[in-house]
């Protein structure tokens, strides 16, 4: 049986392993609340339970409402409370089917009714604890997919596709009810802090780079802002990577919708890649052309 927190109006699935929650970027669960720490608590799903952990917040955690003290088990149906932001926990798996030694903690082989997980590796104590709590923010809920210190160890999948897709799976609903602006909210942090890392020099995979712009483009159509279309071009223009097809087909329908367009990071970009055109093989040389014709397309606007 999977685990979930079921927060606000959405059930986020949680992965045997590590999974911290907080109001950094760098947690897997990160919550625009003052009262919410930077490294706020520790959920550590294992095969045979659940625990929780305060990882020295100010604000302390509670499980239904009782503050606790270092590490609690929890068990499904428990409220979980950090800051003003209330979770309840799902879906852990009963003892009485799974009956695993107590030292297991990050996944081996689990009994004959679960799949086999790959092991988490544990983070180090040190970055855990909390540092001081030094700006205000506003409630919400984001997740990062772009941390330099990722809990999980090579052998697991990349953690930052898989939280994008977490996240973006909340961003995926709130479009679908046409709640463009709750959408925004929940992208708009992971999103930008992605890009400024990249300014910075540091570059994501390409596929986290292609999970970006495809929200990013449908930002663009949703809320007719065309500084998401510049978001792509600036995020690429970074990673010197060609936008993906499915991006550019994204945004052709994005550019009719949006009201104002800078176009000169587009152009920017498309003259780069016509200087490396050379380079690119059929394929890309067509994603190139449709690049082209986008460009034409925006300067009618």
């Amino acid at each position: 049986m999977a685990v979930r927190l079921r927060y606000l109006s959405h059930e986020l699935e949680v992965p045997i392993g590590q999974f911290v929650i907080g109001r950094s970027a760098d947690c897997q669960l990160a919550l625009d609340d003052p009262l919410v720490s930077r490294r706020h608590a520790l959920l550590t799903v294992r095969t045979d339970g659940v625990t929780v952990e305060d990882l020295g917040s100010r604000n302390g955690v509670r499980v239904n409402d009782s503050i606790i003290e270092g590490r609690v088990e929890v068990v499904h149906g428990d409220r979980i409370t950090i800051g003003s932001q209330e979770m309840v926990l799902e879906g852990v798996p009963d003892e009485s089917i799974i009956a695993a030694p107590e030292s297991i903690a990050f996944g081996t082989t689990r009994a004959s009714t679960l799949t086999q997980q790959t092991a988490a590796a544990m983070m180090q104590r040190e970055d855990l604890r909390e540092e001081p709590w030094s700006e205000s923010t506003t409630p919400g809920i984001s997740l990062s997919f772009s941390s330099s210190r990722a809990p999980f160890g090579p052998a697991q999948p990349d953690r930052r596709v898989t939280a994008l897709s977490f996240i973006g799976s909340l961003a995926d609903k709130a479009l679908t009810m046409g709640r463009a602006e709750e959408a925004e909210r929940i992208l708009h942090r992971s999103l930008n802090e992605l890009l400024e890392k990249a300014r910075g020099g540091t570059l994501p995979p390409n596929e986290v780079a292609a999970k970006a712009a495809m929200y990013a483009a449908k930002l663009a159509s949703a809320t007719a802002k065309g500084s998401w279309i510049e978001y792509i071009f600036a995020l690429y223009s970074c990673t010197e990577q060609l936008v993906p097809g499915s991006v550019v087909d994204e945004l052709y329908s994005a550019v009719r919708k949006v009201k104002t367009l800078d176009m000169a990071i587009l152009r920017n970009y498309v003259e780069s890649l016509r200087k490396r055109s050379s380079n690119l093989g059929p394929s890309e040389r067509f994603v190139l052309q449709r690049l082209e014709g986008l460009e034409r397309l925006g300067g009618l606007k």
